[in-house]
């Protein structure tokens, strides 16, 4: 009795992990509005994304000085169409709008909220001032959980092959427990980013009918122990 226990319990395990929703990969490209400066701060919050403006104070070199808990907001985000030659999947980017203290399009970062913990997060951060050789620019991305406490950041130079003068930089982050990221650059000339194919997975939950059935299981279980602890008492 006390084996067939311990197979039932390991098999219960085994379907358990083995049977979480796994998300699929979410694309925002932006591209689905129409016309510049339009705000969409709220646009994509039923994907569970929002985006609002930051501070990006710039010349800066290297990794973005990231506090350790949540950056204040300071604004909305809009699209912008004026640079679409600067998009990865033209014609629409998106910027920052401008904030108290910082009257122009794009001379912010971008935070981005989730309505829940996510894996990883990717995009590719567009020099739209373009590049005139004699700048140093860089994407950094900081991660943040639900409390906006810092759990990681990565700093990215990779920046992907194009023949319009333009500084396109891919950069992801992958932890456990993501609510928020911030998108920052380091520029050493002039400032003037945007974010393209903004890409996210969400964390895995389990089904709703595994968790039904590992309740039962285990309800069962705990019938059965008592039973059979009777009999053999």
């Amino acid at each position: 009795m006390k084996k067939s226990l311990i197979t039932t319990t390991f098999c219960l395990t085994l379907i358990t992990f083995s049977s979480f929703i796994k998300a699929a990969p979410v694309l925002i490209d932006f591209d689905d509005v129409i016309g510049s400066r339009i705000d969409i701060t709220n646009r994509y919050a039923g994907l569970g994304v929002t985006l609002n403006a930051i501070d990006n104070p710039f010349p800066l070199s290297g990794a973005f000085p990231a506090p350790d808990i949540l950056p204040v907001t300071l604004g909305g985000v809009s699209t912008w169409t004026e640079g679409f030659a600067s998009a990865l999947s033209p014609p629409q980017v998106a910027v920052s709008s401008p904030f108290a203290g910082e009257p122009d399009y794009g001379d912010g970062g971008i935070l981005i909220s989730f309505a829940f913990d996510v894996n990883s997060v990717s995009l590719v951060g567009v020099d739209n001032g373009t590049n005139s050789g004699t700048d140093d620019e860089s994407v950094t991305l900081t991660a943040y959980d639900a409390s906006g406490n810092k759990i990681g950041q990565i700093y990215s130079t990779t920046n992907l092959p194009s023949t319009l003068g333009y500084d396109q930089t891919s950069a992801s982050i992958a932890l456990p427990g993501i609510r928020y990221v911030a998108f920052n650059y380091t520029d050493s000339n002039f400032g003037f980013y945007s974010i393209d194919n903004l890409e996210f997975v969400a964390t895995p939950i389990p089904e709703p009918n595994m968790i039904f059935l590992l309740s039962a299981g285990l309800i069962a279980l705990v019938g059965f122990r008592r039973k059979f602890g009777r009999i053999y008492a």
